[in-house]
């Protein structure tokens, strides 16, 4: 009798470990579950401020373009009303007379511009405003996304 009560207490102890062993490797299993969750979120958060990062360099961007623009159509239309003319400066010996006492030897000779060609002029620096606002917009992209910093304007 002592021998089936030490069996069954064998077999006990038997199943007693098995169900301990199953339980710790639940217990490893739920630690590496938690762990991959808070990697998880922490991933979830950092794409957040990403997202966040490149809508407000996309809002800066998108008002720095659209104020050049405004500037440049301003100015546009200043040079098509004749409010604003462009001249350059300009020799022509040909028109020129004898220098008087009353005139100045350095004064420059300006020629206004048609207004056609003064408003094709304009259109040069506006390409280029709006190039380096794209430019700018890039190179933050690159910065904040590509590279992981981030570097702000005054930073």
């Amino acid at each position: 009798m002592i021998r089936y009560l030490i069996a069954a207490l064998a077999a006990c102890l038997v199943l007693i470990y098995g169900g301990w062993s199953h339980i710790q490797g639940q217990a490893k299993d739920m630690a590496v579950a938690k762990d991959r969750i808070t990697t998880l979120e922490r991933a979830a958060e950092s794409r957040k401020n990403t997202q966040r990062l490149l809508a407000q360099l996309d809002t800066e961007h998108t008002k720095a373009l659209t104020d050049a623009q405004t500037n440049i159509n301003q100015l546009r239309a200043a040079v098509a009303t004749g409010a604003r003319r462009l001249s350059v400066k300009a020799t022509c010996p040909a028109v020129r007379t004898a220098a008087t006492a009353t005139s100045l030897d350095d004064a420059e000779a300006r020629a206004e511009l048609d207004p056609a060609a003064a408003e094709r002029i304009v259109a040069i620096p506006a390409d280029g405003d709006e190039a380096i606002v794209a430019l700018t917009g890039l190179q933050e992209y690159i910065n904040t996304v590509c590279l992981g910093g981030t570097n702000q304007k005054g930073q």
